[in-house]
């Protein structure tokens, strides 16, 4: 098995930062929710434990199963959360961001292993957080550790709202669905949106089969609500796309 099958994680690729990795790993983490409330001792014993992981398109960072003892900021690329179905196809579960942090409910599991696989999408970058880090940033910071719990409830309730839509909603309320959450909040109407992800990761993502996705991205396109140009989606009518069924 390759390094990029195994996953960078089991093969210990991650390195510790030089002195301008650690400049801009702080950069990101002041910014974040959960580390903002840190104060300056902290947040830089938590940056001298942290470790950085680069990835290319396609590489694993750890497989379904595999043990955990650490939780993940990415800070640049995207990463796919994924399972293998019943059928043997791969499901996507969530497609993580910049900025957005995964795997840190592993920290409080019994059995610690990670309950999906990750695989980046394209070339990511990854900072890398250790349990032992996390749980003394716990027992330390009141405020810090009422965010991490916040941040799990948040996580329970998307994963709620998402199994709700998936057995609930029509393929169409999905796709508009799925935009509408790329749309910052006050957006008006002729927002342009980027597609960075492949249509079939998406497609995974929300159960359906890419040339549902087409066919969907299609009707939006007749109604008038958005008008798509390669990668970029226009959003002409942000309010038809909340409404659209």
């Amino acid at each position: 098995m390759t390094k990029r099958e195994r996953g960078v994680w089991a093969s210990a690729a991650g390195s510790r930062l030089s002195e301008l990795q650690r400049s801009v790993a702080l950069t990101y983490f002041k910014r974040h929710e959960l580390f903002e409330v840190l104060t300056d001792s902290q947040l830089d014993i938590l940056i001298d434990s942290v470790r950085q992981f680069d990835l290319q398109a396609d590489d694993y960072l750890y497989h379904q199963h595999d043990h955990a003892d650490s939780f993940f900021l990415l800070a640049e690329g995207q990463i796919k959360l994924s399972i293998i179905g019943v059928d043997g196809k791969q499901k996507v579960v969530e497609i993580v961001t910049p900025g957005k942090t995964m795997a840190e409910q592993v920290m409080f599991m019994p059995e610690q292993a990670y309950p999906l696989s990750a695989q980046a999408i394209n070339n990511t970058t990854l900072y890398c957080i250790s349990r032992n880090s996390c749980i003394q940033l716990i027992q330390e910071n009141t405020e810090f550790c009422i965010r991490f719990l916040g941040k799990l409830c948040i996580r329970v309730d998307e994963r709620l709202n998402e199994m709700i839509s998936l057995t609930q909603e029509t393929a169409g309320f999905r796709v508009a669905g799925y935009l509408v959450d790329l749309l910052p909040e006050n957006s008006q109407d002729g927002y342009i949106i980027v597609l960075n992800t492949p249509k079939q990761v998406i497609a995974s993502k929300l159960s359906i089969k890419p040339e549902t996705f087409s066919r969907v991205m299609s009707s939006l396109t007749q109604k008038g609500i958005v008008r798509v140009k390669g990668r970029e989606i226009c959003v002409k009518d942000i309010e038809g796309l909340k409404a659209y069924k």
